[in-house]
Parts: C-alpha cells; sequence; structure tokens
C-alpha cells in the first residue's frame, strides 16, 4: 500500500470517535456529579468519664473517645467497666451509658436512633412533648415522646 493513505485514514478514525459536529477541545465532558454533602452529626458525646471508645462507621479500629465529639450514622460507642458517657442527640434526647456498654447509632432513615448491642442505658427526656428517642435492643424496642411504646 501507499504510505499517503495511512495518515487520512488514521485520521478518520481518529475523528470518528467525537461525536458529530464537535472537535477535539469541544468534546463534551461526562456528566458531573455534584459532590455530597457533608455528613450531618446524629448526636453528641459528652460527660465521658473512664474507658470511652468510638468506632466509625467507615472505620475498622476503636479509637478514644473525647467530649464534644459529633456521632454520625453507624458510628459505635463502647465504654469499659467503670466507664460512662452521654450520647446528646440532635433533638435534646440524652441516651446515659453505663460501664460495660455498647451502643451503635442508627441510620436517620430508621426510626431508631440508637441501638443497644450491649449494657444498660438510661434515656432521658427533658421536654417529652417535643422531643422523641427510639431505641432498639437484639429483643425488642422502645419509643419514647408523648407515649412510651414497646414492641
Amino acid at each position: 500500500m501507499n504510505g499517503r493513505r495511512w495518515p487520512p485514514l488514521l485520521l478518520v478514525v481518529a475523528l470518528a470517535a467525537l461525536p458529530p459536529g464537535c472537535t477535539a477541545d469541544e468534546k463534551p465532558r461526562g456528566p458531573t456529579e455534584a459532590p455530597l454533602p457533608p455528613p450531618v452529626p446524629r448526636a453528641h458525646l459528652r460527660d465521658l468519664t473512664g474507658d470511652v471508645q468510638i468506632k466509625r462507621a467507615i472505620a475498622d479500629e476503636w479509637s478514644a473517645a473525647r467530649n464534644e465529639l459529633p456521632l454520625y450514622e453507624n458510628d459505635k460507642v463502647r465504654t469499659e467497666s467503670g466507664a460512662s458517657a452521654q450520647v446528646v442527640f440532635a433533638n435534646g434526647s440524652t441516651v446515659h451509658l453505663g460501664g460495660d456498654s455498647l451502643v451503635g447509632i442508627a441510620e436517620s432513615k430508621l426510626r431508631t436512633d440508637v441501638t443497644v448491642l450491649r449494657g444498660r442505658v438510661d434515656a432521658t427526656l427533658e421536654k417529652p412533648a417535643t422531643q422523641s428517642l427510639s431505641v432498639t435492643t437484639p429483643s425488642a424496642t422502645v419509643r419514647a415522646g408523648r407515649k412510651i411504646e414497646f414492641q
């Protein structure tokens, strides 16, 4: 074959990859995805005493907790023997964790706020007419607000 025919053929192949009517500089870009908004904390830790640790939903390891630490969906909080902490939700509801407890912060799309996996928790609603809290255990769910329901 003649060497003069290859360059036009290659040029045709390269141009065929662009949409009709576009030059290489005008090549349309793929759809741009809007950046995800930053996650909104579901709760904060307060009044920590003793050894309190958290495990982020996106992490594999437990780390030391600190006062006012924000908690997000699917994070876990554990207290060792003799330790305690408070999980304060955005609506002001408070869950008090005693020693040797393990709780998970539930996903916001669920009606549950906290899941007790181990130990004892005490919940406080300072304004039950305007606050609610749902606590789930492996065998029961308790929703508190204007009335308390056991399921």
